[in-house]
């Protein structure tokens, strides 16, 4: 009798049938494509390892849900590249700095100016760290900012968290890719010039 090797997708539905049974999460299409969901970026390779880390990791007070992303979080950050994981955790940062600033300024009374008129009147630049001079923002986070704009970011940071960090990690992520680019076209300048230099001489 010949014994047919499972599929990738057959594997994947049984990961997550078993997901489903282990936090005895009722059989139904919504949730079953909501676990699907939050897996989707798992390899099979790694369902083992899922398992492992999911039955030994304590984590109180979380639903079957939340520990299944909280997992799945994990291998996501594992496997971003540098320029990725640094947009995604400035992204972040960015996030809780503007949604604290926007609340106090619509909990502020001024009957002069709107809200978002005065969040355009901040200047970003001048923030600076606790107990400290150094600036909260650096030109990476300025260059977004300038990208994204000051209304924009008024208009989105309370209404879609999620819209706004894939918003915001993107433009990141061209701004590093810049700033990586710049940063390696002045360390090569100088090998460049010699190059030249000794074509000349030929």
């Amino acid at each position: 009798m010949q014994h047919r090797t499972p599929t990738e997708e057959q594997i994947r539905t049984q990961f997550i049938t078993s997901l489903m049974e282990y936090f005895k999460i009722e059989e139904n299409i919504n949730l079953r494509a909501h676990v699907a969901d939050l897996v989707r970026d798992i390899r099979p390779a790694h369902y083992r390892e899922f398992f492992r880390r999911l039955s030994s990791r304590p984590m109180p007070f979380k639903n079957g849900f939340e520990k299944i992303a909280q997992i799945a979080g994990e291998f996501e950050e594992e496997t971003l590249s540098p320029i990725d994981q640094e947009a995604q955790q400035r992204s972040e940062q960015l996030y809780r700095l503007m949604y604290d600033i926007r609340q106090q300024i619509v909990l502020s009374r001024d009957t002069e100016h709107s809200a978002v008129e005065r969040f355009e009147q901040i200047r970003f630049t001048s923030i600076r760290r606790v107990d400290s001079d150094t600036p909260l923002l650096d030109a990476t986070d300025i260059n977004v900012i300038r990208t994204l704009t000051k209304r924009w970011i008024y208009d989105y940071v309370s209404l879609d968290r999620a819209l706004f960090e894939a918003r915001v990690t993107h433009e990141y992520r061209n701004e590093i890719i810049r700033r990586e680019r710049e940063k390696n076209e002045v360390i090569a300048a100088p090998l460049k010039a010699k190059l030249l230099s000794a074509s000349k001489r030929l």
